[in-house]
Formats: C-alpha cells, structure tokens, sequence
C-alpha cells in the first residue's frame, strides 16, 4: 500500500514536491485554493479549501497517513486540526506542528535561537508602544532593521530604518527590532534530517538578493566562501536543527559578517528556493530527501554532481512578456533549464519561474544563466 502524503500550500514548491512523489510513489493530496493550480495538477488528489477552512484541513487528515508543508505560514485553525488528527492517532506530522509554531512567529524563532546558544543578531521585540523604535535604535544602532512577526517572505515584512528620521516610518504593532549585520555574505545551507535522526546537508550556497525588494534573485552552488567559513556555515545549520529535533528539509539563513562570525538569519521548515538547483546539480534534489525523511524511507546520496547557479525569474514587464500564457514545465537547453512555474503575474517580483545552469565552476554556470535570461527577456540578466 502506497504511503499517502498530504502537502499544505499549493505553490511551486508543492509542485516540485508532488513530482518528486511520483518517482518514489509516494500518493499525494495537497491542499489547494484552486483546483486548477499547477501544485494541484501534479498531485494524486486535491482539497480545495483554505487553510482556515477547518473542514477542509480535517479532510486533507483524512485522507493521507503524513502531513507536511511547503510553507511556514500554517493557519492557526489549521494547526489545531491537525493537530487533532495527531492525537487521535491518525496522522503523523513532520516537521512538527510545534516547531511550524515555532518557526512562523519571528519572535518566538528569534528567542528559540537565543535560548538555544545559537548564534544570531542582537534583537528587542516591540509591543506597539510609543517610543519602541527609538529606544531599540539606541539599543541596536542604525541602520535598524524591522520585522513583522508573521507572513513576511520575498521581501515583504522587513524593512531597514537607516537613520533617526526613519523611525517615523515604523510599523505599528507587535515586531521584531534587530540590528543590521553590516558587511556580510548571505549564505543558505539546506539541511535534511530522516525521522531516525539521520542529518545530511546540501553543499552551501551564495545567494543575492534584489537590491530594491530583498527578493531572492541569485544563488551559487557550491558558495565561494572560504573552506573555514564553510564548515563553520554546516556546524551551526546542523546544530540547528538537531537543536529543534527537526524531520524534512531545512532551509538555513545565514550572515557570514565582515568579522568572520557566522550567524543565523532565519529558518525555514520546508524546502527553500536556495535548493531548486538540486534539481540539475546534485545526486538527488531537495523535494525527494524531504519526501524521503518525512515518510521514513532512507536518505539518498546528495553529493554535488557539478557546480550550478540559479537565477529567480522574477515578475516584471519583460518576464511577464515572456512567461506569455504558458502553463507550468521544465524546457532544456544543454546546460540550462528553464522552469515556469504557471502563476499568473499578480505583483511586482513575483516568483513566476526559474533558470538553473551547470558549468565547470559556479561563476560558468551563472554566466550561462545570465545569457539565457537576456536571451528570455532581451535584457541584460548578468550574474552577481
């Protein structure tokens, strides 16, 4: 009997997922807002329904052994559903719905991180009252950076106060204050770990980031940074998730700063962007070793088979030009593929597709990405 595996959120890591599942025959049921959604298209079955539609989450439980996710941000009726189901019995969750808990609420990741030992940005947590953001400016200096609590992702829920005349701009509400990292290399290190407590992790990567929106634009594998820093990058995303006794696939956020410390930005539990040039790069992608851990089947080899590079296909008039009305796939063109992920173009910088390319280094590799993008869009898409 196949094992059924039940995926909230339905975007294109859902879909990855779901192709993934396929390959291990692995049934999946994701929960969807629209039936027609790509994620949806890919799956064994569909719940149409919100995550706050307990009806809808109860028959997602019902109808699979193992519940996951490919986002963080897990309603708080969902949660209680499932975790429900848990208790009856009926259903395992992974990774559990107490570190989903723990990780979507910035704060409560933030002081998980820092009861932990593990090292992080120095940070004070505002509650909306007058004065908060000067007196976290006089605690953390300037540039200050801002955080909303929950939902923040691609950009959005983090915003930098450079100056004293800044902190007019503060959001309201319950925050998260922390200082900025100054100069640092923003590096990922995904990290799987099998219910058996088997921890593997992908080579680290570089990533940048669109200077404008903070959006995710560029990854490397493998980073460029120093075998020290690199280790050190894989012993603290380890510790990590030993540390929150997680199963799945891990996406670790880290700062390597100007004076050498490596540091913690955030975690995500689920398979992450900085991953998809598992898909081409090395032995087994990040989908597969998170469907391999969350169902208990043994973890695969994930050893770098050649140095890749991924350029984010982020929404703007000439991708929009070029995503046109095609529906989600992958095309190959030698050492590149070209995925779209078949969203509609609803906001500026949108996650709509991808380019990953291989090379004999990561630096070949983003140059042939960058020369498909201008071919794609007729602009200029050079690698960082």
């Amino acid at each position: 009997m196949k094992i059924r595996v039940g995926i909230v959120g339905d975007g294109q890591l859902g879909m990855f997922l779901c192709e993934a599942a396929q390959a291990l025959a692995i049934d999946t049921v994701i929960l969807t807002g629209d039936a027609a959604s790509p994620a949806a298209q890919r799956a064994g079955a569909a719940v149409v329904g919100t995550m706050d539609d307990a009806a809808a989450v109860e028959a997602l439980a019902d109808a699979c052994d193992i519940v996951t996710y490919e986002r963080e941000d897990v309603h708080p009726v969902a949660v209680e559903v499932l975790r429900r189901a848990q208790v009856a019995g009926s259903i395992h969750c992974h990774p559990s719905l107490d570190v989903i808990e723990t990780i979507q609420d910035k704060a409560r990741q933030k002081r998980w991180l820092a009861d932990a030992g593990l090292p992080t940005l120095p940070f004070v947590l505002a509650h909306g009252e007058d004065g908060e953001a000067a007196a976290a400016a006089s605690r953390l200096g300037f540039p200050l950076v801002q955080k909303a609590l929950r939902g923040g992702f691609d950009g959005r829920g983090v915003q930098l106060l450079r100056d004293e005349a800044a902190l007019a701009r503060a959001w309201p509400g319950e925050t998260l204050y922390e200082a900025h990292a100054g100069e640092f290399r923003e590096l990922a290190v995904i990290v799987v770990r099998a219910q058996d407590g088997d921890l593997r992790c992908f080579p680290p990567v570089d990533m940048t980031f669109d200077s404008d929106y903070s959006v995710l634009e560029w990854v490397y594998a493998p980073s460029g940074a120093g075998e020290c820093v690199l280790n050190e990058a894989e012993r603290v995303a380890r510790a990590a998730i030993e540390a929150l006794n997680g199963v799945g696939t891990f996406g670790v956020e880290l700062f390597h700063c100007a004076d050498g410390r490596v540091l913690i930005n955030e975690i995500s539990p689920r398979v992450h962007n900085a991953g998809h040039y598992t898909l081409e790069g090395t032995e087994s992608s990040q989908f597969e070793q998170h469907l391999r851990a969350v169902t208990g089947l043994p973890l695969a080899s994930m050893e770098l088979l050649t140095p890749a590079a991924m350029r984010n296909l982020l929404c703007n008039d000439a991708i929009v030009e070029a995503a046109g009305n095609r529906a989600a796939g992958r095309s190959v063109d030698g050492a590149v593929a070209t995925y779209w992920y078949g969203k509609a173009p609803a906001r500026a910088m949108r996650k709509l597709g991808h380019i990953t390319a291989t090379g004999a280094t990561a630096t070949e590799a983003g140059e042939r990405a960058a020369a498909a993008y201008e071919r794609l869009t007729g602009s200029h898409g050079e690698a960082a």
